[in-house]
């Protein structure tokens, strides 16, 4: 039976940290947010972010003295930090009885909210992307007509959702397909990708996938488009086996990305759905989204010791809490592929 002195409560403190900070890092290497999502450390209540168009470009002027000058083209887009939080209370007497288990208890919690932490950002990623938020174009994230130049929308528009009638069109790599059909659909949607322009209208942007993104599901076929030397072929294409090991390589994709938040079962998911992310998604100023952390979690201690009501009630109290928020990016570095 411990007895409640101040050295007994700060080894506690110190084990209940360490075991937080312990579970906070053995879960931030297995996430796939930080793929997709760039961190954006915050100082405000409102995070507001700019950034210049690239519409810079340089044209012939014959011999000289025809300079065409370009204002500065800039967007700006804004999101409030919220706050987010959890709390453990322990009676006095957990401590103090045999029986008690308090200090297991407070263990659990620390495990459990230093896991939590670390799988935060990931859960409202996810949630913003199945959500398919508006963005700073004035159109939802993934839609068939994202203009090139919100400032000139005369000079074009892409798309970043592939699906029956837009851009390459529905791209399927499930099983309702063969897998030399899956390898094909990836072709288009890259090759499509290429097509996309600067905001000067002219220029390419060079974009270049390098992750497949994939619910659970799409987890085997993924792995046999990413990995595969040689493929069946349908009859109508020679039949056979096809080398395509050159064709893989040449897209220069990483290995899957498993995504199970963004699987059928969650609001908005899907089995049949895969996504492309850009090789720029974290240079970029924004990424595909933005995690902006204005106050990391941390936990706090409040007990009969520094606090007077908890002194009557004889009860222990920890805290964590954090202030966060979630912001759509540049859509051209996420595309999301539909199976119809």
């Amino acid at each position: 039976m411990p007895t409640i002195t101040p050295q007994f409560l700060y080894d506690l403190e110190s084990n209940m940290r360490t075991i937080t900070s312990n579970e906070y890092g053995r879960l931030t290497s297995n996430l796939w947010w930080n793929k997709i999502a760039k961190t954006v450390p915050s100082m405000a209540l409102k995070e507001r972010l700019s950034w210049l168009l690239d519409t810079a470009r340089i044209q012939r002027t014959g011999h000289g003295g025809n300079i065409e000058f370009e204002d500065i083209v800039a967007l700006t887009t804004e999101v409030e930090n919220l706050n987010a939080a959890a709390g453990l209370k322990i009676k006095k007497e957990k401590f103090e009885d045999v029986d008690g288990n308090g200090i297991d208890y407070a263990a659990q919690w620390s495990r459990t909210v230093g896991s939590y932490a670390a799988y935060w950002p990931q859960k409202m990623v996810a949630q913003a992307i199945l959500a398919n938020p508006l963005g700073y174009d004035g159109k939802v994230y993934f839609t068939t007509d994202h203009p090139l130049n919100p400032f000139r929308t005369t000079l074009g528009t892409y798309t970043n959702l592939f699906t029956a009638g837009s851009g390459p069109g529905a791209l399927p790599i499930d099983t309702s397909v063969s897998v030399d059909v899956a390898v094909a659909n990836v072709a288009k949607a890259i090759a499509y990708i290429a097509t996309i322009k600067m905001p000067n209208g002219e220029d390419p942007r060079f974009l270049r996938p390098a992750y497949l993104f994939v619910p659970p599901a799409l987890v085997a076929r993924a792995q046999q488009i990413t990995n595969a030397k040689f493929i069946a072929q349908a009859a109508t294409a020679g039949g056979g086996s096809g080398d395509v090991e050159a064709l893989i390589r040449n897209f220069g994709l990483g290995q899957p990305v498993e995504v199970t938040e963004l699987a059928a079962g969650y609001p908005g998911g899907s089995d049949t759905s895969w996504y492309l992310g850009m090789e720029d998604i974290l240079t970029n100023e924004l990424g595909a989204f933005s995690y902006v952390n204005r106050e990391a979690f941390s936990v706090l201690y409040y007990g009969p010791q520094n606090d007077a009501q908890l002194a009557r009630i004889r009860e222990f109290q920890w805290t964590t809490e954090g202030r966060n928020s979630v912001l759509p990016g540049h859509p051209y570095l996420l595309f999301k592929c539909l199976a119809t």
